[in-house]
């Protein structure tokens, strides 16, 4: 885009920032949004199929649809009879759906004699006009843009000021360590903080602005959004770099907070939450009052253990770029302690059993439709490349007394790499494993694999496998290719490797690659954590 067509696209997002920030979301209000989503969920999504997927002859769905033999007086007919699930998990055993790599491009959507060649922009919403663009990670790409929705980032404030409530949040100052743009993640949280009223005393960034080099304009996007929030009347911090070996300033931080008596929440992923756990184990300091609000990557239980030693408490939130806030953590009785209650008004979600493509086994496939209409893409049973276990009870709490019982938890991927909340897709490492190691190093792609590893202290340990075949090997040369190549793609991928590498994640271990109890030598490894 043009300098002049970015001028313009800030233009109109200041139009809309000035009425985001100027309405206040209350857990009162939070309550009546989400009780009108339940109401209206069947009929918004009707018009939403109807005008995005139905009545759009070039929606990458239409063919499946056609396919499947499916109308819409007969998609509206089962809606309004059988449920939007349940229509849903017919439309999946018919093959109306789309798999990550079919999602992200990587390859066609085939079903049967239907094949549907797709780009990624053929899923975004196109009733979005303004908002601000972000891209995932893609190392062998630009990576996946999504548009930041003004609308769509009220709804979920108006929820997050919901789970502060239910967890008796309310009012607590709050902190924010999460990375800036080219990440849209902390400038989303930030949004949501200002607009429930409580914006971040420190906006602290896990990695540099000159190891990321963004683009520029994604680097006037977080100056823009700064300056124009403060000129709306929120006090909005610029992100400020903090590297791991800092770790303490932002504990010591946390700790002035808590002298006022109000205590803190701090919202990061679950492994910057565990570094501050053990910093401030190490340095003598409590973290009694301290709810680390975390998502971006699993939280397991060694990881809520360790936060739990420090005193400090753990709420989950479970994201992706592409679906968008999907839930927040249940304050009532859990069955886990990443347990969500799934956010019903804006997105449903079913399952389907599949095999992993790296080996593992079948896993329950977890498949999201776009119910709001400012939904960043339309999805129609996609698959995010997570599994997890999905139930409807009551819980007591909060959101489950609105309607919200629906639950998920022991959420993990089967298709990518996670760590300090940066997440790689598992075709990228593969390709890594089997063809760049063994062009540099010698050997063969049997000669390497890479292993996630169960959570050891509470951090995930990513494992690089160099077999004895390979013969001597430079460790730290090993691993700088490793990220080198993960950083390739854009400026989200510098990002994430950015951090990987400051967070030291990767290390190798020289010995012969695991087989699996079938017998097979697998590239990736992605193992069970917690």
């Amino acid at each position: 885009m043009s300098l002049a067509g970015h001028i313009n696209t800030y233009a109109r997002f200041a139009w809309g920032l000035r009425g985001f920030l100027g309405e206040r979301a209350t857990a009162e209000s939070g309550r009546d949004v989400i009780l009108g989503r339940l109401r209206d969920r069947d009929a918004n999504f009707l018009a939403l199929m109807k005008r995005a997927v139905f009545d759009n002859p070039s929606s990458p769905y239409t063919p499946l649809l056609r396919m499947a033999g499916c109308e819409y007086g007969d998609f509206e007919s089962s809606v309004l009879r059988d449920g939007i699930e349940a229509t849903l998990q017919e439309l999946q055993s018919e093959g109306v759906y789309v798999t990550i790599d079919e999602f992200k491009c990587r390859q066609p959507i085939v079903r049967g004699a239907v094949t549907v060649d797709c780009r990624e922009e053929d899923f975004d919403n196109p009733f979005l006009t303004t908002g601000i663009r972000a891209t995932s990670g893609g190392s062998r790409s630009r990576g996946t843009a999504t548009t930041l929705s003004l609308g769509r980032t009220s709804y979920i404030a108006h929820c997050q000021a919901v789970a502060l409530e239910a967890h008796g949040l309310t009012g607590r100052p709050t902190l924010l360590w999460m990375p800036a743009l080219p990440s849209a993640a902390g400038l989303v949280v930030m949004l949501q903080l200002s607009k429930i009223g409580a914006p971040p005393k420190k906006w602290f960034s896990p990695v540099a602005s000159s190891a990321v080099r963004p683009s520029f304009s994604k680097r006037m996007a977080t100056l823009y959004l700064v300056y124009a929030g403060r000129a709306f009347g929120a006090d909005i911090p610029a992100p400020e770099y903090v590297s791991t070996e800092r770790a303490r300033d932002i504990v010591r931080y946390i700790e002035t907070i808590l002298e006022q008596g109000r205590g803190c929440v701090v919202c990061c992923s679950p492994s910057s939450a565990v570094i501050a756990a053990r910093t401030a184990v190490s340095a003598g300091i409590g973290l009694s009052g301290v709810a680390f609000m975390t998502g971006g990557e699993p939280l397991t239980p060694s990881k809520a253990a360790e936060i739990r030693l420090a005193g400090a408490t753990a709420v989950n939130m479970y994201a992706s770029s592409e679906v968008g806030t999907i839930g927040y953590g249940c304050a009532g009785a859990t069955k886990a302690c990443d347990d969500i209650h799934i956010l019903e008004g804006s997105q449903a979600v079913i399952r389907y059993e599949r095999n992993t493509p790296f080996g593992g086994g079948a896993v329950q496939s977890l498949l999201f439709t776009s119910l709001h209409e400012r939904a960043a893409k339309i999805l129609v049973n996609v698959e995010s490349g997570d599994y997890g276990v999905l139930d409807t009870r009551e819980c007591g709490c909060m959101f489950g007394e609105l309607g919200l019982k629906r639950h998920l938890h022991t959420i993990r991927s089967f298709d990518k790499l996670t760590g300090q909340g940066m997440t790689f897709v598992g075709t990228d490492i593969v390709r890594i494993i089997e063809e760049v190691l063994p062009a540099r190093f010698g050997g063969v792609s049997t000669d390497y694999q890479m292993v996630e590893l169960e959570d050891v202290g509470g951090q995930t340990r990513l494992d690089v496998i160099v077999g004895p075949n390979v013969g001597v090997v430079d460790e730290a040369q090993v691993v700088d290719l490793v990220l080198d190549e993960l950083s390739k793609g854009s400026d989200t991928n510098r990002m994430m490797a950015a951090v990987w590498r400051e967070r030291q994640v990767l290390r190798v271990r020289r010995e012969n690659p695991h087989l699996t109890s079938g017998g097979k030598l697998l590239s990736l490894h992605i193992g069970k954590k917690g």
